[in-house]
């Protein structure tokens, strides 16, 4: 059977004039007009709107309610808030279909819509719903007030078992001028309100093509970067999701990385300084976001104990919590700072100053400079990969893991003037080996943590004692991740890699 989802027709006429022309064609039942006044809600990267969802909560009021085509609205009461977590909203269908969506991302205000909604049911003989309609005038209520109209609309949702009800009602209604919506509802508020509805992608997508000079590339690509850290700022600032943060850490990570990997491009000693810069932010940024990660894996970590010690816990996890909320106004406060503008500045001006025509590399094709420099670190990690055995030391399996970042780095970012062919198996072998070493060093640093938190649990006995059974759990699973090391890393190994 074929699955419809929702339509949204644009009226011929005005609603009324409409409303007496469907009459007099299908069998209506027609509500009351009610006002309605409510916010759209999507995350920050458009999740809800690419997985076929809308979300909206009244202006006034304090119910969430999910649409998704085929399926009844799901509702729940929550609390008025400036964003929605997944694990802040209750139990129950509505948190559970948004779970697998959003992640860790929040629901986030999109635009503000208000107007007047008439509810239709196209009946059958047996008097029963076969279609539903929605008559829509409305409006898009911006900053001060201002507002942008909408264009009237038609919606149709399908009903369950009628999808032959259905094509007549679209036949009909085809017949009577109703014109497909160029644009959803959501799309056409968010646009107006000087937004983007697919949401803002993070993903430094550049594509290059061969013969591009190597500073020219370079520039394009922290450029984005740059982009990127900038519009996770205020985001990052107002703690609105863990993703924020990560977005901008990563951004900051990635120009260190082009900074270091393509050499004699700029002038060195400005691009020694942006270096230097760029990681001091980095480490600005390094203890809430490690604190982000134990929380984030909260009910993965308690799950290594039995269940009914993991209540004996959460001591631990207010701990954590309460130093994060410690970090977090210390990053805020170094955020805000006038050493992180300058940090800024002094990235873009290196991104968008004039050539260094007298580096070595600078007017090269890039994709000489950057086949040299993956194949130089790929040989590197293969040498240093191969040397490491069960006897070796915690900080080479972290070391390399840091090399496999660069390498990584500089096949998204300088891979697109090489065959796919190449550099996508490349990608998807080293994810492997990196989710092996990302998994040892992130038992390391909660390991690390942990013991140093205990003196802050000595009033917590039962916490101390469940505490040290979950430090025996993660040393095993860092040891059950360095036991994977090998396999994974064979596979790595025999990987062809991109030439000039």
């Amino acid at each position: 059977m074929e699955h419809y989802a929702a339509v949204e027709l644009l009226l011929p006429d005005s609603g009324e004039v409409v409303l007496a022309t469907l009459r007099e064609r299908l069998a209506l039942d027609v509500g009351r007009s009610r006002r309605a006044d409510r916010v759209l809600l999507d995350s920050f990267d458009g999740r809800l709107r690419a997985a076929g969802l809308r979300a909206e909560a009244p202006v006034r009021g304090a119910t969430l309610t999910l649409y998704e085509a085929g399926a009844p609205a799901r509702r729940e009461k929550v609390a008025r808030a400036p964003r929605y977590l997944v694990p802040e909203l209750p139990r129950g269908p509505l948190r559970e279909r948004l779970a697998g969506v959003l992640e860790e991302r929040a629901l986030l205000p999109a635009v503000r819509v208000r107007g007047t909604v008439r509810p239709l049911a196209v009946l059958n003989d047996d008097a029963k719903t076969v279609v539903r309609l929605e008559l829509e005038d409305a409006e898009a209520v911006l900053e001060r007030g201002r507002r942008v109209p909408l264009a009237s609309r038609l919606s149709v949702e399908p009903v369950l078992g009628y999808d032959a009800e259905l094509e007549r009602t679209l036949r009909v209604l085809r017949g009577l001028g109703f014109a497909p919506a160029e644009r959803p509802l959501f799309d056409e508020a968010v646009l107006a309100a000087g937004g983007l509805p697919e949401g803002i992608s993070t993903k430094p997508k550049i594509e290059l093509a061969r013969g591009t000079r190597t500073d020219r590339a370079a520039a394009l690509v922290l450029v984005r970067l740059l982009e990127i850290a900038e519009t996770n700022l205020p985001g990052t600032i107002d703690d609105l999701d863990t993703e924020f943060l990560h977005d901008l850490r990563v951004s900051i990570r990635r120009a260190r990385s082009v900074l270091r990997e393509l050499k004699d491009v700029h002038d060195p000693e400005q691009r020694a300084r942006l270096r230097d810069e760029l990681k001091w932010a980095q480490n600005l940024t390094g203890p809430v976001r490690d604190l982000d990660v134990e929380l984030l894996e909260w009910e993965e970590l308690v799950g290594l104990l039995a269940p009914e010690r993991q209540p004996e816990l959460e001591p631990l996890r207010e701990l954590l919590a309460q130093r994060r909320a410690r970090e977090l106004t210390k990053l805020r406060r170094g955020l805000r700072s006038e050493r992180f503008r300058k940090v800024l500045a002094a990235w873009r001006e290196l991104a968008e100053g004039p050539p260094a025509d007298d580096q070595p590399n600078a007017a090269r094709p890039i994709e000489e400079v950057a086949a040299e420099r993956i194949r130089k670190v790929y040989r590197r990690m293969v040498r240093d990969g191969s040397r490491i055995d069960d006897g070796s030391p915690a900080e080479d399996l972290h070391e390399l893991r840091k090399r496999g970042k660069e390498l990584r780095y500089l096949l998204e970012l300088f891979g697109s003037p090489f065959p796919k062919s190449v550099v996508k198996p490349l990608v998807s072998t080293l994810k492997d080996l990196q989710e092996v070493l990302g998994r040892f060093q992130d038992r390391a640093v909660q390991i690390d943590l942990l013991h140093e938190v205990r003196d802050e649990l000595r009033d917590e006995p039962a916490t101390l004692m469940a505490l040290g059974s979950l430090l025996d759990a993660l040393v095993a699973d860092q040891h059950a991740a360095r036991a994977e090391f090998a396999a994974t890393f064979d596979h790595f190994k025999g990987h062809a890699v991109p030439k000039p």
